[in-house]
């Protein structure tokens, strides 16, 4: 496909920032000390002049929605519909967990995102399909029979087999989904918080 990408994951304590021309990594940002507020707008800044790459010649940017960091979720989601709305091009939104399942090769497995304390959004997956909706619960309500993919930043659970969220993984599903996912309202669009506040009572 030859579409240019800019590709934008925040949601969780990793900033990553990565550009994409036709399929081919150009350049790619990460840090993971939840600096997203100060070093967004630096990635792709940097990213632009090592490349020498302009704004204009996008084609869409690629947006990570969640779940997971309230505060990760809103700063990307602002930044990318402040760039989008100047540049007037489309947003490609991207399930977080849905980029993480492009790494997996597997038959029943579950992926999991750290979402409070030792809470987790977890999704359930059969031949990289999904089974039912995501829940947030803990680990151990997991089935013990089948692998465990995802991010545990806290390390909570030594059985999870680490797929960090990145800009990459985001590019690899706007790719794929190009024509099914692309939104030019860029005001429909908005973070899939799934909020650990909706459950506070529940784990307070």
């Amino acid at each position: 496909m030859n579409k240019n990408i800019l590709s934008i994951e925040t949601t969780s304590d990793i900033c990553s920032v990565a550009l994409f021309e036709n399929q081919k990594l150009l350049s790619i940002k990460e840090d993971s000390n939840r600096n997203h507020s100060s070093l967004l707008a630096l990635f792709v800044d940097e990213i632009l002049k090592k490349t020498d790459f302009s704004l204009n010649s996008l084609d869409a940017i690629a947006l990570s929605i969640g779940p997971g960091s309230y505060t990760g979720l809103r700063i990307g989601c602002s930044f990318t519909k402040g760039i989008a709305y100047s540049l007037s091009k489309p947003i490609i939104p991207i399930n977080t967990i849905d980029s993480l399942n492009y790494s997996i090769n597997d038959s029943n497995y579950f992926i999991v995102l750290s979402a409070y304390k030792d809470y987790f959004f977890i999704q359930e997956y059969n031949n990289g399909k999904k089974i039912n909706k995501i829940v947030f619960d803990k680990i151990s309500s997991i089935d013990n029979n089948k692998k465990i993919y995802g991010y545990d930043p806290n390390k909570i659970n030594k059985n999870i087999i680490e797929i960090l969220p990145s800009a990459n993984n985001i590019s690899e599903a706007a790719y794929k989904n190009y024509d099914n996912y692309i939104c030019h309202d860029i005001k429909s669009i908005k973070p899939n918080y799934i909020k650990p506040i909706q459950f506070k009572k529940n784990i307070s």
